[in-house]
């Protein structure tokens, strides 16, 4: 994974996130100023653990549900293309054929992993962008001079989203803002 980003947080305050973005590819970088950032700048804090157990399991749950509207959903199928159980890879009762319950929203990706087979559904950027828009209040972003850095603040809508970002993080993105 190439990372573009150096995050750091200097921890919340109410609704409020403050941090600056550092970038890992040179001053040719575009700093995004979408809701879409803000969101993936704090989901990808939680994905990597940060705060983990301070945050919700509702609020978990959305965030995961966030990652598979921008990188697809990723369905766990049996050998005859029925759906998988995620945690416990059983099949799932009543049987769900996969090709007919995502008919359409399939990426053409597929593969296995530690012995099953899945297959991805196509990101959906504009029920992202939507969601965004529900869960950022405000996304601000300043570059300085040089390019290469840029303070940003990020509002929610809810403190809960902000919940395991209590303390200072540091952390490396891929995300730029893009959700197609």
């Amino acid at each position: 994974m190439t990372y573009i980003f150096d995050v750091w947080t200097w921890g919340r305050e109410g609704n409020t996130l403050d941090g600056t973005l550092t970038s890992l590819i040179g001053e040719d970088v575009r700093f995004n100023r979408g809701s879409g950032f803000g969101l993936q700048l704090l989901m990808d804090a939680w994905f990597q653990g940060f705060g983990a157990t301070d945050i919700d399991p509702a609020t978990a749950a959305e965030f995961a549900e966030c990652f598979e509207l921008i990188l697809g959903k990723r369905v766990w199928i049996d050998d005859k293309g029925f759906v998988l159980d995620d945690r416990t890879k059983q099949r799932i009762e009543p049987k769900v054929n996969a090709y007919n319950e995502y008919e359409g929203r399939i990426d053409g990706h597929a593969g296995r992993s530690d012995g099953h087979a899945y297959l991805l559904t196509k990101p959906q950027g504009a029920e992202f962008r939507r969601r965004a828009e529900s869960v950022i209040a405000s996304f601000s972003v300043d570059p300085e001079a040089d390019g290469e850095q840029a303070g940003f603040t990020i509002r929610v809508s809810d403190p809960k989203y902000l919940d395991h970002m209590a303390s200072h993080r540091s952390f490396r993105t891929a995300f730029t803002g893009a959700a197609e």
